[in-house]
């Protein structure tokens, strides 16, 4: 077996491993997603560097927003109006800024003070809607007793979405 090989099987069996922790309705989503954020997570472990790549349709985690670009702007730009969507948001915004690839509840919640914004009054039950609707799943063990989750595909291509919608919104000449 060579050594990619063996790096497959057991970035594999490792998120199997991870997987089972996960509830039985969320597992078939979040293998991929575990899956692909073991290998990216290894690979810069090892010091592996690649040019942005898709990978099953999933971008490889390289930011893709600036790091100097504001949360105050970034939330101005995509305007989402709901919680789950400020959650969605702030989840993207983190991934892509290079903040985090993972986060916790009080990440997001952190978010809200730096906007402004009132907290959701039961944020568990708001980051149950977004794991619901497929935009967040739990991510693997940090090893500290917090629970992190990680953006899906699905909640980038939303929040993707509402960016676009936004942009286009704002070029519309008014007259």
């Amino acid at each position: 077996m060579n050594v990619q090989e063996q790096f497959l099987t057991e970035t594999l069996q490792r998120a199997a491993q991870v997987v089972n922790t996960v509830e039985d309705r969320y597992r078939e989503a979040a293998f991929p997603i575990i899956l692909q954020a073991l290998i990216g997570h290894s690979r810069k472990e090892s010091g592996y560097k690649e040019s942005s790549q898709e990978i099953n349709g999933y971008q490889a985690s390289e930011p893709s927003l600036p790091s100097t670009l504001s949360v105050n702007e970034f939330f101005r730009r995509v305007s989402p109006d709901t919680h789950p969507a400020r959650f969605v948001t702030a989840a993207y915004y983190l991934l892509h800024t290079g903040k985090a690839e993972q986060f916790t509840q009080a990440d997001v919640l952190e978010i809200y003070r730096k906007l402004r914004q009132p907290q959701p009054k039961n944020p568990t039950d708001v980051m149950n809607q977004c794991i619901r609707k497929a935009q967040i799943i739990d991510a693997p063990s940090m090893g500290d007793k917090q629970k992190h989750w990680v953006i899906t595909p699905e909640g980038e291509k939303y929040v993707e979405g509402l960016l676009h919608d936004n942009a286009s919104g704002s070029n519309k000449v008014i007259g």
